[in-house]
């Protein structure tokens, strides 16, 4: 993909107009005006520190898997079960390297004018009406290609003020570095992974309209994708991406969880720690993540009775179905929950 950061070795196109052209290249100049930013240098003790300072308590893997990311700047694709905390790793390493935060929610029908762009079309038809009169006027007694010729020329409807960009583009065009959370790519469709091959592989985008669009230099997103294995991806998607597995939390790691994040005693989280646990081994419709575990923690870590801790099920059942087994599971543990 050619850079417009390079004019001497910028090829014309005729199809591309040359108002937007000189929109890329103007957004590729005030990037580079901009002081540039080196890629993150993290040690892997640096970033187990700092994600356990914004509530992320990662093990070695974790670390591992940001420290490489950073380092080649390169996507991770993150899987794991539901719940064990694929999301909150990413909010987790933005708020850690202070990065505007972008999520791209995936589901399957999701087109390119929601994820790459789209144009403002209620602005373009405004715009046609409030220039109609004059363009009337300066087109009398034009053939239709003459016509054309001159309202394109006159107005660019494809030009940067009615281009709207969505989160991928947002990551590119030259408005800061930031860390962009591309959601359950899994439940998107496979035309839809295929769209984001490019932007994956180079951090750049073409756009028919207007050119090759490429991230300045400085400014490369962090980019996090993640997956319930609602699908099987393909060989190529992972190949353009670092990856991380991310086990089922253990009863020591909970524990720790619960004391870092909902400042509970040893005890209230050991027995938090337990129940998850055993809750995690069974089949349940919608399974408990931790970050459900963390708000039933702040809930009852100050005054809690037997009875409050069984009234508050609610707070981790989201189906009716899985009522009864969690239920039972808290019953049991109840006791060594009880602040009392």
């Amino acid at each position: 993909m050619q850079d417009f950061s390079d004019k001497k070795n910028r090829k014309k196109n005729d199809s591309v107009d040359k108002n937007s052209a000189y929109w890329i290249c103007k957004k590729q100049e005030e990037a580079d005006e901009e002081p540039k930013k080196e890629k993150i240098m993290m040690t892997i003790e640096e970033i187990d520190k700092g994600l356990k300072e914004n509530g992320y308590i990662p093990n070695d893997d974790i670390c591992y898997a940001v420290f490489e990311a950073l380092s080649l700047q390169k996507p991770i694709l993150i899987e794991g079960d539901p719940g064990v905390g694929k999301t909150s790793l990413a909010i987790a390493v933005s708020k850690m390297l202070s990065l505007p935060f972008l999520r791209l929610q995936m589901y399957d029908g999701l087109t390119k004018d929601e994820i790459l762009y789209d144009y403002d079309y209620q602005r373009q038809l405004l715009t046609l009406e409030a220039v109609k009169p004059k363009i009337n006027e300066e087109i009398k007694g034009m053939d239709v290609n003459a016509a054309i010729r001159k309202v394109a020329g006159d107005v660019n409807f494809y030009g940067e003020e009615f281009l709207i960009p969505r989160p991928v583009l947002q990551t590119i065009n030259g408005t800061g570095k930031k860390l962009l959370l591309i959601d359950e790519i899994d439940k998107s469709s496979e035309e839809t992974e295929y769209m984001l091959y490019e932007y994956l592989e180079g951090y750049g985008i073409n756009i028919p309209q207007l050119g090759p669009v490429n991230c300045p230099e400085g400014q490369k997103p962090v980019v996090f994708l993640t997956s319930n294995g609602y699908r099987e991806l393909s060989g190529a998607m992972r190949r353009r991406c670092g990856y991380l597995y991310i086990k089922k939390k253990t009863r020591e790691e909970i524990i720790e969880i619960l004391k870092n994040n909902a400042k509970v005693n040893d005890k209230v989280a050991a027995g938090i720690a337990s129940c998850i646990v055993s809750l995690q081994e069974e089949h349940l419709k919608h399974p408990v993540s931790i970050s459900e575990a963390v708000d039933w923690a702040n809930f009852l870590k100050n005054d809690a009775n037997k009875d409050m801790v069984m009234k508050s099920i609610g707070l981790l059942a989201k189906d009716r179905r899985d009522m009864g087994i969690i239920r039972k599971a808290v019953e049991t543990y109840a006791g060594d929950i009880a602040v009392e």
